[in-house]
């Protein structure tokens, strides 16, 4: 049985799926906003982005929602050059995503919403594009407290 503290982890092991379930419980409570802790648009936002980053790390049954994005993409073309759209590529999409997030009156269950696809189509963009680089802080992040 492995119960040691994760060395510099600021909160010991939590690993990867524990961090997703708390995560998921944060946001669901949060935008709910009956308790304590309400989020408002912009937290739920990097709350959702931390999530779904925790997800990919994870696993199992935290895969789910990175598959289902992912087919309803492919669904509507994006990155076939064949799509209902034209050719509409992973980088249009992920750039669309921050002007919803700019520009869009946003609600806590919109912005996790937002968040949590962010996080899935932000890193699909490849990791040499500037979309990688709040993957890689919120991995960073993750590790930090315990994943």
């Amino acid at each position: 049985m492995y119960l040691a503290a994760a060395d510099g982890a600021a909160l010991g092991a939590l690993g990867a799926g524990g961090l997703s379930l708390i995560l998921t419980a944060l946001l669901v409570l949060g935008v709910k906003g009956k308790g304590k802790v309400a989020l408002k648009d912009n937290p739920a936002i990097i709350c959702g982005f931390l999530a779904t980053t925790a997800f990919s790390s994870a696993g199992k049954i935290w895969a789910n929602p990175e598959r289902i994005a992912s087919q309803g993409l492919t669904g509507l073309g994006v990155g076939t050059g064949s799509g209902p759209f034209g050719n509409v590529g992973i980088g249009a999409i992920a750039t669309l995503l921050l002007i919803v997030m700019l520009t869009w009156e946003l609600t806590p269950f919109r912005g996790a919403v937002l968040g949590l696809i962010a996080g899935i189509v932000w890193p699909a963009a490849g990791s040499e594009s500037v979309w990688a680089m709040p993957s890689e802080l919120g991995a960073a992040v993750l590790m930090m407290l315990g994943g």
